[in-house]
């Protein structure tokens, strides 16, 4: 695998070189095509155990897309380049611990083994404390509905390290739900447990403020899933902090360069 740079972007296939991104990267990338025809591929009984490890790639993408989508919108530019990837590999080790169902089938019990998420770093250039150097306190309902992230006594010009070009902070809070996948043999597909597909996502920002304020007043950031949607066991409630920087000019517009930082603060 290598990685390709140049003022134009490949898709697809050139000669025996594809080209492909991956989500939460902006590089693209090249690697040689396979050897075996996908006709022969897709029939031979020779590649059976292929097929059924490449058909149950498909659910585990999509998971781990669900948790990158829970983190929230402004965790985009924040998160590792390689977290699609990296979570990829959790889901893989989360299907390979179904023994409920056969090789090809068998479902991502994320609401199972979701301290295993844990295992990410979710940051790309510094974790957030040191980024954020100081500390917060977190309180979560016992019904997952809600989280809470307190600040006291923080000052900015002291406490947040920040790139030589932002003028401004603001720091997030999202709260996100993922469900389990399981085979729908009807539909020969994967599908959300129960077949209902509930994604939830919300978020708080708070406003932005100048770097160079003194000490501030107690903050404090709360995000709750709305009360008509019922948490239950088959799903993951995804929680997330994190700082951005961004430049005031006629209004503060977000720093791509510098990508601020994020926590995860666990699944419950």
């Amino acid at each position: 695998m290598a990685t390709f740079k140049g003022p134009f972007k490949y898709k697809g296939r050139i000669g025996n070189i594809r080209y492909y991104e991956v989500p939460g990267d902006d590089r693209t990338y090249a690697a040689e095509r396979g050897s075996v025809p996908k006709l022969i591929l897709d029939n031979s009984p020779v590649f059976e155990e292929s097929r059924k490890t490449r058909d149950e790639f498909s659910p585990k993408s999509k998971c781990a897309k669900d948790v990158r989508s829970a983190l929230s919108d402004w965790a985009a530019p924040i998160v590792d380049r390689q977290l699609h990837c990296h979570l990829v590999s959790i889901m893989n080790d989360i299907v390979e611990m179904d023994k409920e169902h056969d090789k090809g089938h068998r479902a991502v019990y994320l609401s199972r083994y979701k301290n295993l998420l844990y295992n990410v770093d979710y940051h790309f250039l510094k974790p957030l404390t040191e980024v954020l150097r100081y500390p917060y306190t977190v309180e979560q309902d016992e019904n997952r509905n809600t989280v809470t992230v307190t600040i006291k006594g923080l000052n900015p010009k002291k406490h947040i390290k920040a790139s030589a070009l932002a003028s401004h902070f603001q720091l997030c809070l999202s709260l996100g739900t993922v469900k389990d996948y399981v085979y729908n043999p009807r539909l020969r597909d994967w599908e959300p447990t129960l077949n209902q597909n509930m994604f939830v996502n919300n978020e708080i920002l708070y406003p932005w403020t100048p770097i160079d304020t003194g000490p501030m007043e107690d903050i404090t950031l709360t995000v709750s899933i709305p009360e008509k949607y019922v948490v239950g066991d088959d799903i993951t409630v995804i929680r997330a902090f994190g700082i951005r920087f961004g430049r005031m000019t006629g209004e503060v517009v977000v720093l791509k360069q510098d990508r601020g930082s994020i926590a995860f603060l666990g699944p419950r």
